[in-house]
């Protein structure tokens, strides 16, 4: 069980005081300038939404070295409902932090529904202020449904152009849906609201061991409400300012975070998927956003170079975790000229299929099979950004669409592939 303990003030230390309605965890990890910001506006926007009931933040900081704590501290308008936890942080979640989150953010979570249960508290928000700056009202978007409408899970929904957060938009996303059969836009998150009985829930189930990164927490709590039939519904947060980061990670490494997490769900949860057929819609919440401004063209040339270099360099790699056919598929598109350059979403999602079956299966390394993975990521990148480069945002979401029908079209090649491994052909 992690360690919680309230951080001291320079004269007297915060008090925690009782019982609250709603708790707010705040997870911080060397952001003091965002962290101090979000803590002032979620202060002042629970105080003006919910009137009368009992809002406290709990801030949770894996061991920030710029000051963090303190000027969050400093920015809290109401400090008897502002709390400060430390939680414990494992010497080998220090040396393997996550990319977007604090080292060991699992704990921190933990640490924030033992305070939230603690208080009775009859909802609770996760906030993760390395991502970046959420949007003004966007806690109140996130809680309301919990409090007020009976949902049990609300999952952000963040307003994107259509060249951002792509591996989301072509594997966590579509992956999931297709697995669990709920639309759920952002399983990986990072800000989410639960109710207390899905937190009593969550309690009793046991935890993924190895659990460190900072996004097997987010998986774990989405997958977990998903097999357990919460109600689920998704929060309009509008566009978000991500956080900087520096240097900017690699692509690989990017995978190996948000996929890592998601291919363990997966095989945790294989008895339950492989009853699921296609997908329902959930809720969405919240106010209308403008769409951001057209994004500046992408250029695909060094996507499909990184591609066609990848297939030749790593074609006995590839022959360990693909079938004939889709490595004859790759060969085809390498000689595809530029211009008329595609990745067939069937293809795309029988790859993803067979990437977590050599996930599964620990066919090699699991870093080195994200590393394989990321040429033909970024073919398929390639031929997103040359598909949808002329498109509206309702074209775009239409392609989106269409990538989420082959995900779930081709499920059964995935069941049988799980359940016969050795059989390439289902």
């Amino acid at each position: 069980m992690p360690e919680a303990s309230v951080q001291q003030e320079t004269e007297e230390p915060v008090k925690s005081g009782g019982a609250a309605d709603i708790v707010i965890g705040l997870l911080s990890y060397n952001n003091a300038e965002t962290t101090a910001a979000i803590t002032c506006d979620m202060q002042h926007s629970l105080t003006k939404t919910f009137p009368g009931r009992r809002c406290v933040v709990v801030h949770a900081d894996g061991g920030s070295k710029d000051g963090t704590p303190e000027r969050a501290l400093a920015a809290a308008v109401e400090k008897n409902d502002f709390v400060q936890i430390t939680y414990t942080i494992y010497p080998a979640q220090k040396i393997s932090p996550g990319l977007y989150g604090v080292p060991g953010k699992a704990n921190g979570v933990q640490a924030i529904f033992d305070a939230a249960t603690e208080m009775n508290a009859r909802g609770c928000a996760i906030v993760d202020s390395t991502v970046g700056i959420p949007a003004h009202d966007s806690i109140e978007t996130l809680v309301r449904p919990i409090m007020d409408d009976g949902i049990d899970f609300v999952a952000p929904l963040y307003l994107r152009h259509k060249y951002d957060a792509a591996i989301l938009n072509s594997i966590v996303y579509p992956l999931t849906r297709a697995l669990y059969g709920k639309r759920v836009h952002q399983p990986i998150g990072g800000d989410y609201a639960l109710s207390i009985k899905l937190m009593n829930y969550l309690a009793k189930q046991q935890r993924p061991d190895g659990d460190t990164t900072s996004s097997d927490s987010d998986a774990w709590v989405t997958v977990q409400a998903l097999c357990g039939g919460f109600h689920f519904a998704e929060a309009s947060l509008g566009p978000r300012v991500p956080a900087q980061h520096e240097p900017a990670p690699e692509t690989s490494a990017i995978l190996a975070q948000a996929l890592s997490s998601v291919f363990a769900e997966m095989n945790r949860t294989a008895a339950f998927w492989q009853r699921i057929r296609g997908s329902q819609a959930v809720p969405a919440t919240g106010p209308v956003f403008e769409l951001p401004a057209e994004p500046a063209p992408v250029d695909p040339n060094p996507m499909m170079q990184s591609f066609r270099l990848g297939y030749q360099n790593l074609q006995d790699i590839y022959r360990l975790i693909l079938p004939p056919a889709t490595l004859l598929e790759l060969k085809r598109m390498c000689l595809q000229p530029a211009e008329t350059f595609h990745f067939d979403d069937t293809v795309w999602a029988r790859v993803i299929y067979d990437f977590a079956l050599a996930w599964r299966m620990r066919v090699m390394d699991r870093d080195h099979l994200m590393g394989a993975l990321t040429p033909l990521y970024l073919g398929w990148a390639a031929s997103w950004v040359r598909a949808v480069r002329g498109d509206g945002p309702k074209e775009a979401e239409g392609r989106s669409e269409a990538l989420c029908a082959a995900y779930e079209t081709q499920k059964g090649y995935l069941i049988s592939r799980w359940r016969w491994p050795d059989r390439f052909n289902p």
